[in-house]
């Protein structure tokens, strides 16, 4: 398994997720876009960034036979799926165990950014 594959199953597993999160908590996507583009945006930024460093500095490589071939600098391009996915499934965790979603309207009887009851 290559690790396009193997990130490919992570993003959809991400995805279905961050769906479900919403779905429950009744969170509208256009509400929460601006902070999830923002966040997402810096962790890519970072994931750029240190990637370069770590396979720079030679912490770690990869096998380029499990790789696509595409690079950002050093860093594979399947690096920059995990990020994607910690985006989308830390907010999602966190409205799923009962977090208020940031910027959001609090739920009717919930106190505001805790979703907990009155």
């Amino acid at each position: 398994m290559s690790f396009a594959h193997l990130s490919l199953y992570f993003m959809l597993g991400s995805l279905a997720l961050f769906a479900v999160a919403l779905r429950v908590r009744r969170v509208r996507l256009r509400d929460i876009a601006p902070a999830a583009g923002l966040t997402l945006a810096v962790l890519l930024v970072l994931t750029a960034v240190f990637d370069n460093v770590m396979i720079g500095s030679g912490l770690f490589d990869y096998n380029n036979q499990a790789l696509l071939g595409i690079r950002v600098g050093l860093a594979p391009l399947e690096d920059f799926s995990y990020p994607f996915c910690a985006a989308l499934v830390v907010p999602a965790l966190w409205w799923l165990a009962g977090g208020a979603p940031a910027g959001g309207t609090p739920e009717p009887g919930t106190l505001p950014g805790t979703g907990r009851e009155c």
